[in-house]
């Protein structure tokens, strides 16, 4: 299997790099520091691309939807530093698999990887805790901590320390954007 980096900072390149072929040791990476290179290097249609935003030759999502478009089969996982949520919706549009922080453990990153390409080692869905399943029900009928608080009897502070596990655990950069992925795993629902 092939995996493309793409970043325009050595030092994550390298890390992501190591922490890929730490976990798949057979994993072949090719890195790249630019939207152009990323272009160039997806179409050899590796199985999975992660790619950062910010990165020189094409604004965010053009640069995304340029990869989709040259790699349609590839499976791509965002990483990114970037939080504006009308952004980061724009880039969900243009078919990717996940968005993740960069501020996340590298450890962390590999589980979306897994669950994308069915690789050995690791489960689709998150193990939450009871607690953690009714605050994400709650996240994902719009309540805010202070009413989820109100609601489950916890202090809004106990309630942020879930809301922020539950990112962690779903593999997401914000609260929305762990709701989005719990629904689409069947997780939680807006009815």
């Amino acid at each position: 299997m092939r995996c493309l980096i793409g970043d325009d900072h050595p030092l994550m390149r390298q890390a992501l790099a190591a922490t890929v072929t730490g976990r798949w040791p057979a994993m072949i990476v090719e890195q790249a520091a630019s939207f152009p290179e990323v272009w160039a290097a997806a179409a050899k249609a590796p199985e999975v691309c992660l790619v950062d935003l910010a990165m020189p030759g094409a604004e965010p999502v053009e640069g995304v939807a340029r990869v989709r478009e040259i790699a349609p089969e590839t499976v791509i996982l965002v990483v990114t530093g970037l939080t504006d949520p009308a952004l980061l919706a724009k880039v969900r549009e243009c078919g990717v698999t996940a968005i993740l922080s960069k501020t996340f453990e590298a450890e962390e990153l590999l589980a979306p990887i897994q669950a994308a390409l069915g690789l050995p080692g690791g489960e689709e869905t998150p193990s939450l805790t009871e607690r953690q399943r009714d605050v994400l029900r709650l996240m994902g009928a719009g309540l805010t901590n202070k009413e989820i608080g109100l609601r489950l009897g916890i202090a809004p502070a106990t309630v942020k320390i879930h809301v922020s596990r539950i990112i962690t655990l779903m593999g997401a950069v914000n609260r929305t954007d762990a709701v989005f992925r719990a629904e689409k795993r069947g997780l939680v629902d807006r009815r």
